[in-house]
């Protein structure tokens, strides 16, 4: 599932609507133990609805989330690499460029420099 793309929404209200939180609040706290409670199930079942309807548990669908959300604002924004990190939800600059090159296979700085030649072309 990607950000960029219109994917399917899930057929599950509640998956839906985690998505839609985690969408929003990629700064905040969004491990297991905290989604659960805010859906009002066990981390484990939510673990299970999220392999069920995304095909995977919800670290690495927050992560995707998070690492994409980060390539749309180095592609769009002029902010440092530490505000991206920080509005991604990504605890430190190093966080997100180890999410970054294990997504992409390429350092957010320089992702950054491919996209801002891009668009001056």
């Amino acid at each position: 599932m990607s950000l960029f793309t219109t994917a399917p929404a899930p057929k599950n209200d509640m998956v839906r609507q985690l998505i839609e939180h985690i969408t929003n609040h990629l700064d905040h706290d969004l491990n297991a133990a905290a989604l659960a409670a805010r859906a009002g199930v066990t981390p484990r079942h939510l673990t299970r609805l999220f392999l069920e309807h995304l095909g995977q548990p919800p670290a690495r669908f927050i992560r995707q989330a998070r690492t994409e959300a980060a390539a749309h604002l180095l592609a769009s924004t002029a902010l440092p690499l530490s505000g991206v990190a920080k509005r991604c939800g990504f605890g430190s600059t190093e966080t997100l460029r180890q999410a970054f090159t294990s997504r992409y296979g390429i350092s957010p700085s320089r992702y950054r420099a491919t996209q801002t030649a891009r668009s001056a072309t």
